[in-house]
C-alpha cells in the first residue's frame, strides 16, 4: 500500500482535517471530535456541570 490509496477525510461541519482512510472506504458526514461532542465554553460551563449534578443554579452564591 502507498500513499496514493489513501483520501483525507474532513469535517462536514467546519472543514477541519480529520485523517486518512483507504480510498474505497465510504463514510458518511464525518464529524471532528468538537463538532460531534460540543462542550459548552466559560460561563456557559458552570451552568452545564450545575445541571449536570442535578443543583439547581438559584443555590450557588455568585
Amino acid at each position: 500500500m502507498n500513499i496514493y490509496d489513501m483520501k483525507q477525510i474532513h469535517c462536514y461541519r467546519c472543514g477541519k482535517f480529520i485523517g486518512e482512510i483507504e480510498f474505497d472506504a465510504e463514510i458518511t458526514m464525518p464529524l471532528c471530535g468538537k463538532c460531534s461532542n460540543p462542550m459548552p465554553e466559560n460561563d456557559d460551563k458552570i451552568s452545564y456541570i450545575v445541571t449536570k449534578y442535578g443543583k439547581s443554579s438559584d443555590t450557588i452564591p455568585a
